[in-house]
């Protein structure tokens, strides 16, 4: 028995590692044809696109000692927000979170409860036309509401098409850089198998803006915000089993 097993053990040893190697690719991943060579290979496309879509949250906040006076009150609001939002045809406008609670005003435990009803509710603006948003925010921040956050992103559209042209672009790389492979290990025909594509992040520009003045302020005119759009990188990956023959 010691001397078969030791046989065995010998016969294993004098097998190439290429031929080991081919052979367990064999079994687990791909029926390789002989002479072919299996190699993974991967292509990254980087571009910077300039941001189109910009996006506000506001806000309009009060506070009163009825619950239903305080309710009335947010519901006259945004109804005329959302009114003055919808006159303007290049933006999009939604609402957000609505919210009334109890609060007390005395934070000292020792003291008597003082209660009051607060609530809010949230109206997110976007559009690609700055100008347009950016008086409209200007305007409903005249009205009383507070702006949360102002930002420029990429709008699914021009990522959509971005995206698209990057493809052709990446797989391009992929083809080429399967080709000098084969050419560098003697193979002169490939195939691409299994490809798969991976969308990267894309980063967003958080534009500075100007609010209202608050707290003894209210008699001066509201400034618009401004905001100037940043650039977004945009990444996609390509990745393959190119198949390289002789």
């Amino acid at each position: 028995m010691r001397t078969i097993l030791s046989f065995i053990i010998a016969l294993l040893l004098s097998i190439p590692t290429s031929t080991a190697t081919l052979a367990q690719d064999y079994k687990t991943l791909l029926d390789i044809p002989e002479g072919a060579t299996l190699v993974s290979l991967s292509a990254t496309e980087r571009i910077e696109v300039e941001q189109d879509l910009l996006t506000a949250n506001l806000r309009y906040e009060a506070e009163n000692v009825s619950p239903k006076e305080l309710q009335n009150n947010i519901n006259t609001m945004m109804k005329k927000a959302l009114e003055k939002a919808k006159k303007v045809n290049s933006v999009k406008v939604s609402t957000q979170a609505y919210s009334v609670y109890q609060y007390n005003l005395n934070n000292n435990r020792t003291q008597r409860r003082n209660m009051i009803w607060k609530g809010q509710q949230g109206l997110k603006i976007k559009g690609k036309n700055a100008v347009d948003l950016l008086d409209l925010l200007g305007d409903l921040q005249e009205m009383g509401l507070t702006m949360k956050g102002l930002s420029y992103s990429v709008s699914p559209e021009l990522l959509e098409k971005t995206r698209n042209e990057m493809l052709e672009a990446a797989l391009g790389k992929l083809i080429t850089k399967a080709k000098r492979t084969a050419k560098a290990i003697g193979k002169s025909k490939t195939e691409l198998l299994q490809i798969n594509v991976n969308h990267g992040g894309r980063n967003n520009y958080q534009p500075q803006y100007n609010m209202r003045a608050m707290g003894g302020m209210a008699e001066t005119a509201t400034v618009a915000p401004v905001a100037a759009p940043g650039e977004s990188q945009i990444t996609l990956t390509v990745s393959a089993q190119a198949l390289l023959r002789p």
